[in-house]
């Protein structure tokens, strides 16, 4: 019986933070304003998100990620307050890729989709966004926001 690692899922819920900064605001914050407000924004959600227990059993999927997506409800409010997209739209399209992922998964397991099924499809999806992400969010400088 497989289940979520403790990085794959956490990980991939916490970029979806970073999705709030699409189309809010009317200006792009320069590099470092990113840099600089982003970064304790995403430590944040980093560390409300580790407290969030794996699963022990594979039933336990869809309220992990529910738990792990309602988590970051301040962060989000945050991140909005930031500005436009900018610069940063690749990191942001990534982001969206990831949160779009997670929301169907998550929408599979409340709709009685197998769980361990689920997960490992989640992996496989998230795996290749996940790189992107987080390359997109260290050429930006804020890799804490890669992190999560």
């Amino acid at each position: 019986m497989s289940r979520p690692t403790p990085r794959l899922v956490p990980a991939a819920l916490g970029p979806l933070v970073a999705l709030a900064l699409v189309g809010c605001g009317s200006s792009s914050p320069s590099a470092s304003q990113l840099q600089a407000r982003a970064t304790p924004i995403c430590k944040l959600a980093a560390r409300r998100m580790s407290a969030i227990p794996a699963p022990t059993l594979p039933s336990g999927g869809a309220r992990f990620l529910s738990q792990g997506i309602a988590a970051l409800g301040p962060e989000l409010a945050q991140l909005r307050r930031l500005g436009s997209a900018g610069d940063y739209g690749d990191a942001l399209g990534a982001t969206a890729a990831e949160l779009h992922a997670l929301r169907s998964t998550l929408r599979g397991l409340r709709a009685g989709n197998d769980p361990v099924v689920a997960i490992k499809t989640l992996a496989q999806e998230l795996s290749p966004i996940e790189v992107r992400a987080d390359g997109d969010w260290h050429s930006l400088g804020v890799p804490a926001c890669a992190s999560l």
